[in-house]
């Protein structure tokens, strides 16, 4: 699985946490899921593709 793969698949289930959170999750929890999510977009939009070179 490309990095690429696991990075969208773990933003995926970390969507899935905050969308499923229920109001007793703890603030700390769910700050925590934001923070993960805001990292993962980051390295996700910041990924060099190898395969784009080779392209080129």
């Amino acid at each position: 699985m490309s990095r690429r793969s696991e990075l969208e698949k773990e933003i995926e289930l970390t969507q899935e946490c905050l969308d499923n959170a229920s109001p007793e999750t703890p603030q700390e929890i769910v700050e925590a899921w934001h923070k993960q999510m805001d990292s993962l977009s980051f390295e996700l939009n910041n990924l060099y593709d190898d395969d784009e070179l080779e392209d080129s």
